[in-house]
């Protein structure tokens, strides 16, 4: 099969991967062959290549593993061998996959305006079809634990505070405000082919704008190599010791949120 056939091919199965999520439909009867497919749709679950999807919550989930606990951020999820210096957690899943999922789940992406940054805060933080809330899974103890990955998250600029206050204490200290940005189909000079960019760049959750990423902060918070004062950092006493390995969960939000005056 041609590579034009198999991309017409693989959207024809994302198309009724959806309509079976949507109207409960049974699953596919299995292949004849031993080769496994691209997808799996279970009773419970839709099953992309490193990316599940529950058909009762319409939740998303991926497997990631922490690789920073301390410092600013620009990112928040990426490939490997990527941003590792600036972001929380790596993960093997492919991006193209997590658009994928999200689309299953009913989500609608909001790309971002190049060169137009602030309007796209603007305009995007009001798009409820496009509100993600990510919330992050591992096991402490022997036990289960789930928190909001904003908790992980702190606001620079609220670190100012009078002496003997902890303000990592204090809740909320960033807004829940992800956004499906959906990243963008890139054209090769060369060979003219279209590919997704956050397959290339590695960003799955970004934090400083960056069109390429897959799901993007939705607020303004400045750049934190230019002043103490901007941008976010981790909050360590919130994330586990590098190397543990996580479930980050995507999920429709419908929390409301407040646009601050934009940061520069």
């Amino acid at each position: 099969m041609s590579n034009s056939g198999k991309k017409k091919l693989l959207g024809l199965t994302f198309w009724a991967a959806a309509m079976m999520v949507a109207f409960g439909e049974p699953e596919p009867s299995a292949p004849e062959d031993d080769k496994k497919p691209e997808f799996e749709v279970t009773p419970t679950e839709v099953k992309l290549p490193g990316v599940t999807v529950s058909r009762a919550t319409r939740e998303v989930r991926i497997d990631a593993k922490v690789c920073l606990q301390k410092g600013i951020l620009e990112y928040v999820v990426c490939r490997p061998n990527t941003f590792e210096h600036e972001a929380i957690f790596t993960t093997d899943a492919k991006p193209e996959l997590v658009h994928a999922a999200l689309l299953l789940c009913g989500l609608k992406p909001t790309p971002q305006l190049r060169g137009m940054g602030e309007l796209w805060f603007e305009k995007a933080i009001q798009q409820k079809q496009s509100r993600v809330k990510i919330e992050v899974e591992w096991n402490q103890d022997g036990k289960k634990k789930r928190v909001n990955l904003t908790s992980m998250l702190l606001n620079r600029q609220d670190l100012t505070s009078p002496a003997g206050v902890d303000k990592t204490e204090q809740e909320p200290v960033v807004q829940d405000a992800w956004i499906f940005a959906g990243s963008f189909l890139q054209l090769h000079p060369k060979t003219k082919k279209k590919s997704y960019a956050a397959n290339s760049s590695g960003i799955l959750v970004g934090i400083w704008p960056d069109p390429s990423t897959v799901i993007q902060y939705g607020i303004s918070s400045g750049d934190p190599y230019k002043g103490k004062h901007l941008g976010l950092e981790i909050n360590q006493k919130r994330v586990p010791k590098v190397g543990t390995e996580v479930k980050l969960v995507f999920l429709k939000s419908e929390l409301p949120v407040k646009q601050p005056a934009s940061k520069k």
